[in-house]
């Protein structure tokens, strides 16, 4: 469950945000994964011509469990998730959580586990400075940086 509130602000770029205090999610399964100030989301990279159908409106129940997913994309090397799965599964059961219906989040699951494998490779190096708003808050992440994923979540099949 989320233990946090979302505070984003929009990003000089396109269509990204960033996090302007931490987002943290705690759960027996996957553990505790802290989104840190200053991370750049596009909130699941739901495409324009989706975004106005009520069930994938990036303004809505799915905001908190997109920006947590693009999180987990993002930091995969640095933290050894190795398995895709493990974040896409996250984004289905915390978008469950968040009181989407079972078709919204298998529609976000389907769209990450069909289509994202090229975000998933393109994010396979570390983390970069232009992972985040400014060098200061790259930096201070860097500083304190933790393991994304601490629980037992395991690639469903």
């Amino acid at each position: 469950m989320f233990l946090t509130r979302l505070d984003l602000q929009d990003d000089p770029q396109p269509d990204m945000w960033v996090v302007m205090s931490p987002l943290v999610w705690s759960d027996p399964l996957f553990g505790r994964i802290e989104v840190p100030v200053g991370f750049r989301t596009d909130l699941a990279s739901i495409p324009r011509a989706l975004r106005n159908l009520k069930m994938l409106d990036p303004a809505g129940c799915s905001r908190r469990p997109a920006a947590v997913h693009d999180w987990l994309y993002a930091s995969q090397r640095r933290h050894g998730l190795a398995d895709k799965a493990v974040a896409d599964d996250f984004l289905r059961d915390a978008l469950l959580a968040e009181g989407a219906s079972a078709a919204q989040a298998a529609a976000f699951y389907y769209g990450v586990h069909w289509f994202g494998r090229s975000a998933w490779e393109s994010d396979a190096g570390a983390l970069e400075t232009r992972d985040f708003d400014t060098p200061a808050h790259y930096a201070a992440w860097l500083a304190s940086a933790r393991t994304v994923i601490r629980g037992t979540a395991r690639k469903t099949v």
